[in-house]
């Protein structure tokens, strides 16, 4: 996978009253390196530390008990470790060590008085270095940056298999550290050892006693509710967080965790998909025994207890962690699923990784967290799947989506019926499994603590064909081949199976050859995928489009809710369980039913979507527009020698109402605004501006200021109407009406073709004898 990071979905910020319509976020929310990114492609520390602020907002747990977060993060229970006992009742720090640590003021001073007491701890805990169940010890990193594929960040101290600060890399780190120097006077070394030292500062714990006992004071007793004892992450948080967002950006992983450690406090963190847990402060010098059980814990965590994904298997078993050679994907066989086919396999299904090819994590530590791992069949799998490159796709998506390997099925089955010819366009699933996240064994579903149904994940995996990425085209001919073949099987999708891609990006079109050499689109990553609502859904999203706001004249009868009831809006009305054709029996949804999202990946999202207040119901043109930004933006910034995607800030903002500003003045202030978008344009790809791109942007150019003009009169009438002056209300409506059907018949697939001078249906599609791909288009 390149290294280079394409455009994903911002977080929202904190949106200003006068912004506030600006912006629910997607519920499967990628998360974007680029917006960390400045113009050199280099990641921007204060960036990411404002990222990982809004990223884990809401979704921090504090004040976790330590006992219980050794337990259930890394399986270690005391009372099951009777030979360790012993040693973790009985450890004291050096007092000499403890003594130079206290007074050295400067943070990088203390590293090695930290060093010795871990690496004296660990040798005291197990005499015998073989008793641990991974060969690791805290490393000092110093001036050495840990390598990566997004940031270069300096962590304090590492937990590694590899020796010296020159040699780590996210991939391979086990757990972090993050040290501080505090101003508070130091303590007497002795006096601490005697449990006399000073009272600490307070915790969060303490803070948040002090704020239930002041709400107490004023509601009476009651205890106040979740909402108002969060807190945004601090400064001094996001520093430690964004060590964490980095191991979770790496590497074939469930979760992550590490330390804090200031002057005589220790904290435990532990992150995953769906947020951060911290553990309640502890005086380590004080407490000894506490330091004791974490490390005991640590050392004798396996791989997967240190939170590397359960799949990853080696042989033979390795004493070091610093490659994957020699590693496997080994998936139980009475859990995997085969993608056209409810037969089971006989033995579990073995995969090598394929150590020519890298490993690819998305970047961020909430949301789906994507990892693409390219993987050779072997064993049983090699039975099934042959020899063919392959990949495993990991991901988490929320828990109450419509799986993606759901639709993919649905949608190959229908090509298959209907339109066989296009299948070879849609990603082929070769293999699925999925586990919830007590089924995974994630510490989170052990811990007790809760988590709101929007935020709970699955994980998945699906084994697919190996693709190439978009920007491996070789020339502009090759990518208006990929272009091409993946409008025109999007549209049949939606013909045969009514189902919409939602989140068409450079990412998610990919393309592979054929036997002879071609080139053959492939639109993959249905993750966000919706199928077609009811007639009645739409014409009530139009209703509301339509609808005078405010309105004056109701029905009483029709508006009056029951008693202390208020009446729903439309977002709010509930709905029945959702029935995805082609499976039969409804999904039961275990959890509430979803509200209306924006739903894609930022820069490629339609306008619409992006400026209204409730985002409209997801329309066949919204898809169409999606596939517009993808031609604009790889005309744009698509550089052919590097092969690599360069990036168009206008549309890569940290707020997705400036994307949509951007947007209305790229359609809306003439040829002269549009032409300097491809002042960076790559030469091959500037006769691609004038052939497709500028013949699209007039298309939607006159959809956009049509849709303006309608919003003018809509505004228009709503003023009428809160004057009572209903014969100049029916005169707009008169004339609104027929504007609205005229401007949504604007954006066609047939119109789109016509823009690419293509034909919208082909009569007989000729066949390549080898593989049986329609000839679309010819270089």
């Amino acid at each position: 996978m390149p290294n280079v990071p394409v455009p994903t979905t911002p977080p929202r910020r904190a949106p200003s009253p006068e912004t506030r319509m600006k912006l629910k976020g997607t519920p499967c929310k990628p998360h974007s390196v680029s917006l960390v990114t400045n113009d050199k492609m280099k990641v921007m520390n204060e960036d990411v530390l404002s990222f990982v602020r809004v990223d884990f907002r809401d979704k921090t747990r504090r004040d976790y008990p330590v006992k219980e977060f050794v337990k259930h993060v890394w399986n270690f229970d005391e009372n099951n470790h009777t030979d360790l006992s012993l040693n973790i009742q009985t450890f004291a720090p050096e007092v000499r060590t403890i003594e130079a640590y206290n007074e050295v003021a400067n943070e990088v001073s203390c590293y090695p008085y930290l060093e010795i007491i871990t690496n004296d701890l660990l040798t005291h805990l197990f005499p015998d270095p073989t008793a641990r169940a991974v060969e690791s010890n805290i490393v000092i990193v110093g001036n050495h940056k840990v390598a990566g594929d997004y940031a270069l960040f300096k962590p304090d101290l590492v937990w590694s298999t590899s020796p010296g600060p020159k040699n780590q890399r996210w991939d391979w780190l086990l757990l972090y550290a993050e040290v501080k120097r505090g101003k508070e006077k130091r303590p007497d070394p002795k006096s601490v050892l005697q449990g006399k030292a000073p009272v600490p500062e307070p915790t969060d714990e303490s803070l948040r006693a002090n704020i239930r006992k002041r709400a107490a004071a004023k509601n009476d007793g009651a205890e106040p509710s979740m909402k108002r004892l969060k807190m945004d992450v601090t400064p001094h948080e996001a520093q430690t967080a964004k060590y964490l967002n980095e191991m979770l950006s790496h590497g074939i992983r469930s979760f992550a965790s590490g330390f804090f450690i200031k002057d005589r406090e220790m904290q435990l963190w532990y992150g995953d998909r769906m947020g951060l847990v911290k553990s309640c402060a502890f005086d380590w010098q004080k407490e000894p025994t506490l330091m004791a059980l974490v490390f005991a814990a640590v050392g004798t965590a396996n791989l997967v207890q240190l939170g590397i994904s359960p799949f990853l298997e080696f042989s033979p078993i390795s004493p070091k962690f610093e490659s994957y050679k020699g590693g496997r994907i080994v998936l139980p066989k009475s859990e995997v699923v085969f993608g056209d086919s409810q037969e089971r396999p006989s033995e579990d299904m073995e995969f090598k990784i394929d150590m020519t090819r890298k490993v690819w994590t998305d970047w961020g530590a909430v949301g789906r967290g994507t990892t693409v791992v390219p993987l050779e069949a072997i064993g049983e799998a090699e039975k099934w799947f042959g020899t063919e490159a392959l990949v495993a796709k990991m991901a988490w998506p929320h828990a109450n989506r419509t799986p993606e390997e759901t639709f993919v099925r649905i949608v190959r089955g229908e090509l298959q019926q209907k339109a066989p010819s296009y299948l070879c366009y849609i990603v082929d699933i070769k293999c699925f499994m999925a586990r919830n996240m007590t089924e995974m064994g994630l510490p989170r579903a052990f811990m007790g603590i809760g988590i709101a149904s929007e935020d709970r994940r699955d994980f998945r995996l699906i084994v697919m064909n190996r693709y190439e990425h978009l920007e491996s085209v070789k020339s502009v001919d090759e990518f208006k081949i990929v272009f091409e073949h993946v409008v025109r099987a999007h549209h049949w999708v939606w013909t045969t199976s009514g189902i919409l891609h939602h989140d068409l990006s450079v990412s998610n079109i990919m393309f592979y050859r054929n036997g002879d050499g071609h080139v053959v689109g492939v639109l993959c990553d249905w993750d966000l995928a919706e199928e077609k609502l009811s007639d009645a859904e739409y014409q009530a999203d139009d209703a509301r489009f339509l609808s005078i706001r405010p309105v004056v004249k109701q029905n009483p009868a029709a508006m009056t809710a029951p008693a202390g009831k208020v009446l729903p809006t439309i977002m709010e009305q509930e709905s029945t369980p959702q029935t995805i054709k082609g499976l039969g029996e409804p999904i039961q949804e275990e959890y509430p039913p979803r509200p209306r999202y924006r739903t894609g990946t930022g820069p490629f999202i339609a306008l619409e979507i992006l400026e209204t207040k409730e985002p409209p119901l997801h329309r066949y043109r919204y898809d169409l527009e999606s596939f517009f930004y993808v031609l604009t933006y790889v005309c744009a910034v698509f550089d052919p020698k590097e092969n690599k995607f360069g990036r168009l800030k206008t549309w890569e903002r940290g707020d997705l109402a400036d994307i949509a500003t951007s947007k209305m003045s790229f359609f809306a202030t003439g040829d002269e605004f549009f032409l300097s978008t491809f002042d960076g344009s790559h030469r091959d790809y500037k006769p691609l501006v004038t052939e497709w791109v500028k013949p699209l942007w007039r298309l939607f150019s006159r959809a956009t200021l049509k849709k303006s003009g309608i919003a003018s009169l809509l505004s228009e009438r709503n003023d009428e109407a809160s004057m009572g002056r209903d014969h100049k209300v029916a005169k707009l409506t008169a004339e609104i009406v027929p504007l609205v059907t005229a401007w949504r018949k604007m954006i066609t697939y047939e119109a789109f073709m016509e823009c690419l001078g293509l034909p919208p249906h082909l009569p007989t599609d000729p066949h390549c004898p080898s593989c049986g791909v329609p000839v679309l288009h010819k270089v």
